[in-house]
């Protein structure tokens, strides 16, 4: 059984991901980075950040745990 890919190994393929739903969205993907670590600051309190959150999870084929700790880490 192969065993899945780590989420290191996953961080630059989300950073293309976020490239490309700029593109598709007509967006600069730091832009929307810097939105994503905006709303993980704020999502612990507020739903419509959470919400944010799992729609760009979504629509870049991710879990939003996985979003959350990629945002985790480009805060750092």
């Amino acid at each position: 059984m192969e065993k899945p890919p780590s989420f290191e190994s996953k961080e630059s393929v989300i950073d293309s991901l976020i490239e490309k739903l700029g593109e598709e969205e007509g967006m600069n993907a730091e832009n929307i980075l810097s939105d994503i670590v905006t709303f993980l600051e704020l999502s612990q309190e507020d739903e419509s950040a959470k919400g944010y959150l799992e729609e760009v999870a979504e629509k870049i084929g991710i879990t939003i745990e996985e979003m959350m700790r990629y945002a985790a880490g480009k805060a750092k």
